[in-house]
């Protein structure tokens, strides 16, 4: 496997001066030397915005400067979000309460997120970001894991080339980070299909004569703590989408084709698990395919995508679709619904959601058949994504098949999310 990725890597090194000499349709991935310095940044004392949420946020910004010829920025970033969360179900009554100490402030708060790291780039032509998670009781230590760790070569926006640890994101769910995500969790089928934060080589562009946007990455199949050892079989994937905003006078539309193959389903390594983790082995499926769309016009925005997944062994074919409709009624006042129908080709092939489902007493081991679930919630922006108030309530229903997993109920959340 180590082999697969020393030729890939050297491969789409090639490739890369084949798409540097290509135009950008958009400049904004590098940002050319300015003949006069503008340096800002906390460590300069010079911070930047027009309201006060802008200036002090600003200050996570240590050093930028598009003049300087080495390093041009560098940024902390991190996440913190809190949410509790109580339901009732036909067998019983759960809540966050039941989960783990080290996931609670409190008895019932759980730090769903904490992550740091920073974001910077160099010599106009390179990114280097991270993030480590880190425990929320601060026991043994502040650090639990590394989120992501990965360095980019980005000469244009049509074609940027990048090593490392990262979220591996199938499905359109999955690519929307839970900082910008509009319910509290994401649907039951890309949860299931979630490969996880894996170690690979991938590259991505947008702008391709205007409208085209792609991913190809290839990973090892290993779930770990820091990098992955490529002993796992290896998942590949493999985006491709259509910007047609333009073509229908709309904010924001892009649709999307998503393939995602697991040399090796269900794999389980001997290597030490993420503390955060959900799940302790790869997907149990073999090639996955999802179509998306997202559009916003105005206030309104739609997200809409279909799953379908080939299991492998005892896990059967799954497929599914998830509706996620979301207005403004206020400036910063967001309504936003979500219906999820998901089905499996044979019994218990669809998994209860870890959070918050799986905690209801007495449903067998979790599994069934079909499942439906609507969702409505309000989001209040205090400073847009990167400070935000949520509210809702999710109801479920689940056939257990032959596995006794039968849910009937509705969860009520509400939380903080916390960004920068």
């Amino acid at each position: 496997m180590n082999r697969k990725i020393r030729h890939t890597a050297l491969s789409l090194t090639l490739l890369s001066s084949v798409f540097a000499g290509e135009p950008a349709v958009d400049a904004s991935a590098i940002e050319k030397p300015s003949t006069t310095s503008s340096a800002s940044g906390l460590l300069l004392g010079k911070l930047s915005g027009k309201s006060d949420f802008d200036r002090a946020w600003s200050a996570f910004t240590l050093y930028k400067d598009e003049s300087n010829p080495i390093l041009q920025e560098f940024s902390l970033q991190g996440r913190l979000q809190l949410q509790a969360a109580d339901g009732q179900a036909e067998s019983g009554h759960f809540g966050t309460d039941q989960l783990s100490d080290e996931l609670l402030l409190g008895n019932n708060i759980e730090v769903r997120a904490a992550r740091f790291g920073f974001k910077s780039r160099w010599f106009h032509l390179y990114k280097l970001d991270c993030q480590i998670d880190i425990d929320p009781d601060l026991q043994p230590n502040i650090y639990r894991d590394i989120f992501d760790l990965y360095l980019t070569y980005a000469p244009s926006d049509a074609f940027q080339l990048s090593v490392g640890k990262i979220k591996v994101m199938f499905s359109r769910e999955q690519e929307i980070s839970t900082k910008e995500i509009l319910t509290f969790e994401r649907g039951l089928l890309a949860n299931m299909l979630y490969p996880d934060e894996l170690t690979g080589v991938w590259i991505n562009g947008k702008g391709l004569n205007k409208h085209w946007l792609y991913e190809f990455g290839i990973y090892g199949n290993e779930r770990n703590i820091e990098f992955s050892e490529f002993d796992g079989g290896e998942i590949m994937l493999a985006k491709i989408g259509y910007d047609y905003a333009s073509h229908v006078g709309w904010d924001q539309a892009v649709v999307g084709i998503h393939f995602m193959h697991n040399s090796e389903p269900n794999f389980t390594g001997d290597k030490p698990i993420p503390a955060s983790a959900t799940k302790l082995k790869s997907p149990n499926f073999s090639n996955s395919f999802a179509l998306t769309n997202d559009i916003t016009e105005e206030r309104f925005r739609l997200i809409s995508e279909f799953l379908y997944a080939q299991g492998e062994g005892k896990q059967s074919n799954v497929a599914g679709i998830t509706i996620i409709p979301a207005y403004y009624i206020l400036d910063d006042l967001q309504i936003v619904g979500r219906f999820q129908y998901a089905t499996s080709a044979e019994a218990n092939g669809l998994m209860l959601l870890v959070r918050y489902e799986s905690l209801a007493p007495d449903v067998g081991d979790k599994l069934g058949d079909q499942y439906v679930s609507t969702y409505l919630g309000l989001n209040y922006y205090i400073y847009g994504h990167k400070l935000k108030l949520m509210a809702g309530i999710e109801y479920s229903v689940m056939d257990g098949g032959s596995a006794g997993g039968d849910y009937d109920g509705y969860t009520v959340m509400g939380g903080l999310r916390f960004s920068f």
